[in-house]
């Protein structure tokens, strides 16, 4: 008896170990397949079977469903799950082991939506429209905002303008009259083709947010004037805007998810957020009185004309910030202020002439007022409009009478450096004057030493040049009195006087430059003569005539597509997209011929950069999956 035991403990058997919980944590709905792996082990000496079994509904699925483990080892089992919607998973499943009782282990799965939340910037409460206001045409506002992504898996994401939703409004008056509005459709079917991504932007517009991580969205808000025609703008012109933006995930373009065994779940109520975007467009309306056009009255130099200008700002919405510029020979006081909406500011324009003549000027006015930057993230106050004034006025001259005696031979012509003494009578002495120097030759009473070879040269110095004569003077050149013949004085002083190798250093310099410029000048000639050459008319008649029938050879339709889609601007890296835009996309993709050969490697270097670009997501939002070829 002890023999028969001893010799069934002997036998080799199998002894097999599982774990008895799978736990795939928080997960997203997004029909994604989730897997588990755990470990069979056999401690035992002998092969041992196992078998697994779910009966729930669930879409969960383990692979081997059966199969052996080897003694002293383990076999991997795979436990599949696809999170096709938000639910809490608690199951069991049975998994039969060799030589031991079943074991029912649990399957736990927290599945939750992907949620995207757009929250306000102040506090955590979700935000659904931003209202920017009333700003001027040219001006920017910009306000901020947080994206949030409430789920535990990254997301990426895409912002999308909606401008073809319905309650939008794209740049119309909302305070005027329906049949007002109706009679000008001309302008009507201008706005209808506005791009509104030129209005509005939003930065960042795509990226990649981690999980239950936010960022700051920057939205700004540009109106720009669309004319409708008429030459005065008037509150008339006011254009307002109401648009939906859309950030979404990127693959949930259709917003379905499909599993085979289910029907089909719209689930991406969660994987988006809508938020409106309100603004109206002004124009400044300022008015002068007594108008545009000041007319000063005509002054004398040293005297000045004042005009009072009144100027309103006839917007009962926004103030006005203005600067007058400087303009020569006018004055304004203040040069620059402030005006409140529906108010009156008093201007003194004042005309102070620094010299003679007629003025016509344009004052310029520039209207000052948040402009975004190039980031189009923040803003500086610049000039974003122009006025201009006409300003008019004379200056005009007087004369005094010379309280002296005239001697045109000696005295100069003007007594005075700033011109107000003027000799009164100077036509009648402008064939004879200067008479003294004329004459001088014919008289010889005052000559006290006469040298003919000496003063041969000599130049004529009038009796009132002696300030100018202390100075350095070209030695080459001499001067005499008029009278006296003697030679006059010229004092050279030694301290800024030329040595005599600094003259020829300045002479070097001198020939130096011109033979540079002449150089210059021969090969501009030399330049021209060849392009002459170049674009020659040859006059030899080869036998065609004008119109005679020749004819542009005509491209073919993929020429005609690689010219257009070389025509077509991209789309900037802070440019939004917009539903118009996408759908005009697809529209002309899908009606595009695909040819019936496809590489299946790129061959060009053009096609190995394309296959070698990371896509971001504002572009796999743009792929079109089309018909089968």
């Amino acid at each position: 008896m002890w023999t028969s035991f001893s010799s069934l403990r002997m036998i080799p058997s199998c002894e097999l170990e599982v774990a008895s919980l799978v736990d795939f944590g928080t997960l997203v709905a997004n029909s994604k397949v989730y897997f588990k792996e755990i470990r069979i082990i056999n401690h035992g000496k002998a092969p041992g079977i196992f078998k697994t079994d779910y009966q729930g509904q669930l879409p969960i699925l383990m692979s081997p469903a059966s199969g052996v483990v080897e003694a002293k080892s383990s076999m991997i089992l795979r436990v599949n799950f696809c999170a096709d919607q938000p639910r809490i998973v608690n199951e069991l499943a049975k998994v039969s082991l060799q030589g031991c009782p079943d074991i029912h282990f649990s399957i736990k799965a927290h599945v939750v939506e992907q949620i995207i939340e757009l929250l306000n910037m102040n506090s955590d409460k979700k935000l659904e429209c931003i209202r920017f206001g009333s700003v001027f045409f040219g001006t920017s506002k910009i306000e901020q905002a947080v994206l949030y992504n409430n789920s535990p898996e990254s997301i990426n994401w895409v912002a999308i303008i909606q401008d073809d939703s319905v309650g939008g409004e794209m740049g119309t008056n909302i305070r005027q009259r329906t049949d007002v509005a109706l009679n000008n459709l001309t302008y009507l079917n201008k706005i209808k083709n506005i791009d509104i991504t030129n209005f509005i932007s939003c930065v960042p517009n795509e990226g990649t947010l981690l999980p239950y991580q936010k960022v700051i969205i920057t939205f700004c808000f540009s109106p720009k004037l669309v004319f409708d025609g008429k030459k005065d703008i008037d509150p008339s012109h006011r254009q307002d805007y109401a648009v939906f933006l859309r950030f979404e995930s990127v693959g949930s373009k259709d917003g379905f998810l499909r599993n085979d065994n289910y029907k089909t779940i719209k689930s991406d109520q969660f994987q988006k957020v809508e938020l409106a975007l309100t603004g109206s467009g002004l124009p400044v309306l300022l008015h002068f009185d007594p108008g545009e056009v000041l007319n000063f009255t005509p002054c004398f130099m040293g005297e000045r004309s004042d005009i009072l200008c009144i100027v309103q700002n006839r917007s009962k919405s926004l103030p006005v910030t203005y600067r007058f510029q400087k303009t020569a020979h006018f004055k304004i006081d203040p040069e620059k202020g402030k005006i409140d909406e529906g108010c009156i500011q008093n201007v003194m324009c004042s005309f102070i002439p620094h010299q003679i003549g007629n003025f016509k000027v344009k004052q310029v006015i520039d209207i000052i007022g948040p402009v975004a930057d190039e980031n189009l993230q923040s803003s500086s106050m610049k000039p974003f409009y122009h006025i201009y004034l006409e300003f008019n006025s004379i200056c005009k001259p007087f004369t005094k009478k010379v309280v002296m005696k005239i001697n045109p031979g000696i005295s100069p012509l003007i007594t005075n450096p700033i011109g107000h003494l003027v000799v009164s009578d100077l036509e009648n002495y402008k064939v004879q004057a200067p008479v003294a120097m004329l004459q001088s030759a014919r008289t010889h009473i005052h000559d006290h030493r006469t040298n003919e070879e000496s003063m041969k040269d000599a130049l004529i110095a009038f009796p009132n040049d002696r300030a100018a004569s202390i100075r350095s003077e070209d030695n080459r050149k001499h001067f005499r009195t008029i009278f006296t013949k003697i030679p006059r004085h010229t004092y050279v002083d030694p301290d800024f006087a030329y040595t005599d190798f600094e003259k020829l250093e300045k002479k070097a310099h001198k020939n130096y430059y011109d033979n540079y410029i002449k150089y210059l000048r021969s090969v501009r000639l030399q330049k021209e003569e060849e392009r002459k050459c170049m674009y020659s008319y040859d006059y030899t008649d080869i036998g065609i005539e004008p119109a005679s029938g020749l004819k542009s050879p005509s491209l073919s339709e993929v020429e005609i597509e690689e010219s257009q889609s070389s025509a077509e601007c991209l789309i900037k890296a802070n440019q939004l997209l917009s539903t118009k835009k996408i759908a005009s996309k697809e529209m002309e993709s899908l009606e595009r011929k695909v040819p019936k050969g496809l590489k299946a490697y790129p061959s060009t270097l053009h096609e190995k950069y394309d296959c070698n670009l990371i896509l971001t997501p504002k572009q796999i939002h743009q792929v079109i999956v089309g018909k089968d070829i």
